[in-house]
């Protein structure tokens, strides 16, 4: 079946954190390490900016991905980092593969453009090939390394910084 892409509702909150937990729980594939509530989730989606948006991907009415952009931390405090946003995935394991980032990232670009982003910025944990081949996929490029930038499951690991413009004048 087609994945349905679409917003995410504060109702959503309970199925959008099993996601996360769900890619946190496997130790390896984001700097993430604590896991989510309901309530925490559901506080966050209730929370987003209008220029942030969470989409999930269902599957026979089952939220199996989500992909979260918002403006960069630093958007907050200064004028000159609005036009850049960041972006995170996550998908359980078991749809891996079938095409859903990429649904979420063509709607996440439409929604990034249409809150006039010109480029979006993401860290990517250096050995996670599955997520580096997918977003290079998506046009991003690898911009820098951070050594020994995130600790997860007692050892340090790089971390890759990836940006993709979103305008050809960027």
């Amino acid at each position: 079946m087609e994945p349905v892409i679409r917003k995410a509702i504060p109702d959503d909150a309970k199925a959008v954190a099993a996601v996360i937990n769900s890619v946190i729980l496997e130790g390896q594939y984001t700097a993430l390490t604590n896991p989510f509530t309901e309530e925490e989730e559901r506080a966050f989606i209730t929370g987003l900016c209008d220029r942030s948006a969470l989409f999930v991907a269902e599957v026979d009415s089952e939220i199996v991905g989500i992909q979260v952009i918002e403006p960069d931390a630093l958007a907050h405090y200064t004028d000159s980092m609005q036009h850049v946003a960041t972006i995170g995935t996550w998908i359980q394991t078991s749809f891996r593969g079938r095409k859903i980032g990429q649904l979420l990232a063509e709607v996440s670009f439409r929604f990034a453009r249409a809150k006039n982003f010109r480029k979006i910025a993401i860290q990517v944990i250096a050995d996670n090939t599955r997520a580096l081949r997918f977003y290079g996929n998506l046009g991003f490029q690898k911009i820098g390394t951070a050594k020994k930038h995130a600790k997860l499951a007692g050892g340090f690991r790089d971390v890759i910084y990836l940006e993709k413009f979103l305008t050809d004048d960027s």
